[in-house]
This record gives structure tokens, C-alpha cells and sequence, in this order.
């Protein structure tokens, strides 16, 4: 078994823990590969004093160690089980941007922010990427998500009436095409979060 802490440095941690945890088991639900988590808090209100995720230790060579002293067959049928895992993951569709969560542990710090997946043990909630969190950036309150996938907005283009250069650089949003997405859409897509 492995115990293992966040880093001082990791924010949130809450939301990293969680995240992570709930990806590991949404990944080996698929049949991926991936260690078994025995025991897990995302927050640090337990006997520990921190979060802390325990979990499966994998024993195995690093394949970089290996890699040199392959043989032919012996790559092809590596390259082949990569293949094979990227395919699952390349197929695993979700409902909107962010990251991945046990919809119970969501609820105990944002009611109603996550966006179930189709058996609801599972939701998207916000994004754990350090980018958006690192230094000052976590003590911003702005939204991390989770963001509906822009794909899921549907959009009517309407063909302008004479549209010359002079049209383009009005103040409504123009396609180099010559078409206007309505206003409606545009403060829609603007309030997206990022």
C-alpha cells in the first residue's frame, strides 16, 4: 500500500484529492489498468491532520528503464497495450469541462455545481489544473468550472443583407464569411467561463 499527501503547495487540495481519487476509479471502472484506492479524505478534518489518499503500490520497471533492451516483439506488443488503453480514454465522452469527482464529495463543498455523469456517482466539477489556482490566482473568486462544452450551444447564422467590408467592422460580431451571430448567442458564449 502507498499513503499518500498533497504537497504544501497544492491548491486546493480538497478538490485535487477528490478529483484525483474519483478519476482513478472512473478510469479502472473502464478497466484500465490503473492502482486501486483503499481509503481516501479530501479534506483535512480526521485523525491524519491532512488529506490523504491510500492506495494500491504497483511493483514494475519504469519503461523508460527497459525500453533499450526490448526486443521487436516486445516493443510492438507494448506499443500495441498503449494503443489499446488510449483508445478507451479517447472514448470516454463527458458532459461539460472541468474535472472529475464523486458526486458525494462535490456536494460536501459546492451544492449543485457539478454536472452528473449518466449513473450520477460521478460529476464534472470545478477544474484542478494548477494554472487556474497558482499564487495569487487562488484567492480569486471567479468560476473554474465546470464549463459546458462549446459544442452543446447550437448556433444559427444568419446571412447579413450587404455585407461589405463596412459591415464587418460594426460593432456586431461578424464571420469572415459575412454571417452575425445573434446577440443572444454572443452574451451567452462571453459569460462561458474560461
Amino acid at each position: 500500500m502507498v499513503a499518500r499527501i498533497p504537497y504544501p503547495v497544492t491548491i486546493p487540495k480538497f478538490y485535487a484529492v477528490a478529483s484525483e481519487v474519483a478519476t482513478l476509479d472512473f478510469l479502472r471502472s473502464f478497466g484500465l489498468p490503473v492502482p486501486e484506492i483503499y481509503g481516501y479524505s479530501p479534506d483535512s478534518d480526521n485523525a491524519a491532520g491532512t488529506e490523504y489518499i491510500f492506495m494500491q503500490f504497483v511493483r514494475g520497471s519504469k519503461l523508460s528503464d527497459v525500453w533499450p533492451s526490448l526486443g521487436e516483439q516486445e516493443v510492438i506488443s507494448v506499443i500495441h497495450q498503449l494503443t489499446q488503453i488510449e483508445s478507451v480514454m479517447m472514448s470516454l465522452s463527458f458532459p461539460a469541462g472541468g474535472s472529475l469527482y464523486f458526486t458525494k464529495d462535490l456536494k460536501k463543498v459546492a451544492t449543485g455545481l457539478g454536472i452528473p455523469l449518466e449513473d450520477n456517482h460521478f460529476c464534472m466539477g470545478p477544474d484542478t489544473r494548477l494554472p487556474l489556482w497558482y499564487g495569487r490566482r487562488s484567492k480569486l473568486d471567479v468560476n473554474r468550472g465546470p464549463c459546458m462544452l462549446f459544442s452543446t450551444f447550437s448556433f444559427t447564422l444568419e446571412p447579413t443583407d450587404n455585407c461589405r467590408p463596412k459591415c464587418r467592422s460594426s460593432s456586431r460580431s461578424r464571420s469572415p464569411q459575412g454571417t452575425r451571430i445573434p446577440e443572444a448567442v454572443q452574451s451567452t458564449a462571453l459569460a462561458l467561463p474560461a
